[in-house]
């Protein structure tokens, strides 16, 4: 039954996505050590999202509360696992950018005492650890089963999506070809790299007040606010005048929350890596976060507060 499934999921995935697609999102899973397939992990993912949106329904059901918030208990889980993906990719590909410097300087040397560009890259593959190393690896068994050396590099880049990276890997392929000096430019990308870092990590120190300012303000002070005006409004109804704002008030603050979110996404994104692109992986985890936030608190206000005025 289980390899039935699996089997009607595959196909399934296969029929909705490009295998050139499913390679790279199983190479993504590889390379954060996540050891399952594809199809394995979308069931496992389903699977969690039914229990999970069951459990809300009954919650939900036995204290009055909105039934949307089944609808977004089930979106819960496919979004953890993309956010922790994206978020584990972003470290990897940090990692590496960071030991790219220490990298190229140790090439550097090896290029001085006469050894030759794939010879320097072998024998820092055997005596070094860490993500780039790896990457370095993967290049040579490339090369040597045929794969052109320029090719192999510039792969490395693509994988990671490392502007760094590619940049780096085109001057040491032109260079090469060119005939010039290769250790003294590779000492002069580790300088300029290491002062790009550090830049870096001060602007992201210097923002990161008003970046905590953002997040609890979206996550947390909105998601509450909006649910004692819920509390107010339903505390006036049950003390018997009539409230208009009873029916829409939840349908307002839900999109008021998701547009909110939205916006301070596209802030974040801009203010911590100047790419407004970045804004859907802040949205993942700010909007589910606020709408959880708001619900949570709508439950306590309800059954503890509430309930113990009326």
């Amino acid at each position: 039954m289980y390899k039935k499934i699996i089997n009607i999921t595959s196909q399934l995935i296969k029929n909705t996505i490009s295998e050139q697609k499913l390679n790279s999102i199983q190479e993504t899973l590889i390379k954060i050590n996540f050891y399952i397939k594809i199809e394995e992990l979308v069931i496992i993912i389903v699977l969690i999202s039914l229990i999970l949106s069951i459990i809300t329904f009954i919650i939900s059901w036995i204290l009055n509360i909105s039934k949307l918030s089944c609808i977004i208990a089930f979106f819960i889980p496919t979004i953890l696992i993309i956010n922790y993906i994206i978020y584990k990719n972003e470290k990897i590909k940090d990692k590496i950018e960071s030991e790219l410097p220490q990298y190229l300087n140790q090439l550097s040397s090896l290029l001085k005492v006469g050894l030759g560009l794939e010879s320097a890259l072998y024998e820092i593959s055997q005596n070094t650890k860490g993500y780039l190393n790896n990457e370095i690896k993967r290049a040579l068994t490339e090369i040597r089963f045929g794969k052109p050396f320029n090719e192999s590099l510039l792969n490395i880049a693509k994988r990671n999506k490392s502007e760094n990276l590619h940049h780096t890997f085109e001057i040491i392929i032109h260079s090469k070809e060119s005939g010039a000096n290769l250790a003294d430019i590779l000492v002069m990308i580790s300088e300029d790299l290491t002062e790009n870092i550090i830049l870096k990590r001060e602007r992201r120190a210097s923002i990161m007040m008003s970046v905590m300012f953002l997040l609890i303000s979206s996550i947390i002070a909105i998601p509450f606010s909006f649910s004692m005006i819920s509390l107010y409004a339903e505390f006036i109804q049950h003390a018997g005048r009539t409230n208009p704002l009873i029916g829409i008030m939840p349908i307002v603050s839900i999109g008021y929350i998701i547009i909110h979110s939205i916006l301070i996404s596209f802030l974040l994104s801009i203010v911590m890596y100047s790419n407004y692109k970045k804004a859907l992986q802040f949205s993942l985890i700010i909007i589910p976060t606020s709408l959880g936030i708001y619900y949570i608190s709508g439950i306590f206000f309800k059954t503890v507060l509430l309930g113990g005025l009326i």
